[in-house]
């Protein structure tokens, strides 16, 4: 049986178009936006010719020509990636994601973001050479204790001529193509939890409840943070090349350095660390470029509290998160890219139950030992 793996590029490109153009995306209302974009190339050159078309039945006709083409059929695709420039004011500094940004008030539309976005970040012009190829559901920012904060429209574009090089600016620490095969690969081949092959990075979860308390710290701030431990947020490793990166060389900061808080820093010089609503969009990515959906999300599993004290959280969590991402579940088939909120409206009435239990539990225990 051909492993998804194997599953030639172009095929996936293709498929993607394909969705792209017959599944409505899930708009989420909210008076806060943000847009980025998401550039796939092929490693192919020359480039063959490819006509642009106005109408969304011409455009699809332009785009099954130039991917049937004897010199892309068997090309490689990629995704580009950037790492933020570490900023003491920015939530994100750091962090590994895609070219975009807010909304301003020159912005007609989410698309006018990503495009002005990208070409302000990477000097990249993505209504010249490229072509789009749909929009993926918006991303909800949900922070722990703060609600959604922001609604995220990400919108997919296609390479269809040669480009001169990425030209970063002062907001981008570097900019990074990854072969898309190693996202494909993820798909349906869920982590377990703490394996060995389990990788995380952890968001205190006091400070991301009492977020103006955390600098202080108060004697009650750090009982809580012992009490209440880490949430761990999966990580997918993206292995990367210098051949196929671009570094603003006048930054001082790392090839790769999460910021999930002011003490907590992950680092490598081989791999980009993905992980948050970015890898929600790279997972479904993945489902609209896959004939059938994967039996898991290639941003599965969801959160995971580090303390042994929520175990039976965990447990919880993880059972509903199976049953909820089975493939019928799946994009192309579900109405929803929704991945962080479901878990944090669950947490939000597993946390109290589970408390209450170990009260009653502590209260029983004790008269129990009082009696005898």
């Amino acid at each position: 049986m051909e492993s998804k793996a194997d599953v030639a590029h172009v095929e996936c490109v293709a498929q993607l178009a394909r969705h792209l153009a017959s599944v409505p995306h899930v708009h989420i209302a909210h008076p806060r936006r943000s847009a980025v974009a998401i550039v796939i190339r092929l490693s192919v050159s020359p480039y063959p010719p490819y006509t642009p078309a106005q109408t969304p039945e011409a455009t699809m006709q332009s785009l099954h020509a130039f991917l049937n083409h004897p010199l892309v059929s068997s090309s490689r695709a990629q995704v580009l990636f950037i790492q933020r420039a570490q900023h003491s004011r920015d939530p994100w500094s750091g962090n590994i994601g895609f070219p975009g940004g807010k909304h301003e008030l020159c912005d007609t539309s989410d698309q006018d973001t990503a495009e002005r976005e990208t070409r302000e970040e990477l000097g990249l012009d993505l209504t010249k050479g490229f072509v789009r190829l749909g929009q993926l559901d918006d991303v909800a920012v949900y922070l722990l204790g703060q609600g959604t904060r922001m609604a995220v429209s990400p919108h997919v574009y296609l390479q269809t001529r040669e480009q001169s090089e990425l030209c970063v600016s002062d907001e981008v620490a570097s900019a990074h193509w990854i072969d898309f095969g190693c996202m494909v690969q993820r798909a349906g081949c869920p982590v377990r939890p703490f394996s060995p092959e389990y990788r995380s990075i952890g968001a205190n979860i006091a400070a991301r409840i009492f977020p103006k308390y955390a600098p202080a710290q108060p004697w009650w701030f750090r009982i809580a943070s012992v009490g209440l431990g880490n949430l761990h947020y999966t990580v997918l490793p993206l292995p990367y090349t210098a051949e196929h990166s671009v570094a603003n060389k006048v930054l001082e900061a790392g090839p790769n350095c999460v910021r999930v808080s002011d003490h907590v820093r992950f680092a490598s010089d081989t791999e980009l660390y993905l992980w948050g609503i970015s890898l929600c969009m790279v997972s479904e990515l993945v489902d609209m470029s896959l004939p059938r959906a994967p039996s898991r999300s290639v941003a599965s599993p969801w959160p995971q509290l580090g303390s042994w004290l929520w175990t039976d959280i965990n447990w919880v969590t993880n059972t509903v998160h199976r049953a909820m991402w089975s493939a019928q579940r799946r994009k192309p088939y579900a109405t929803s890219n929704d991945f962080f909120v479901p878990y944090f409206r669950m947490l939000s009435i597993a946390f109290p139950v589970s408390c209450a239990a170990k009260l009653a539990l502590a209260i029983y225990v004790g008269r129990y030992l009082f009696k005898t």
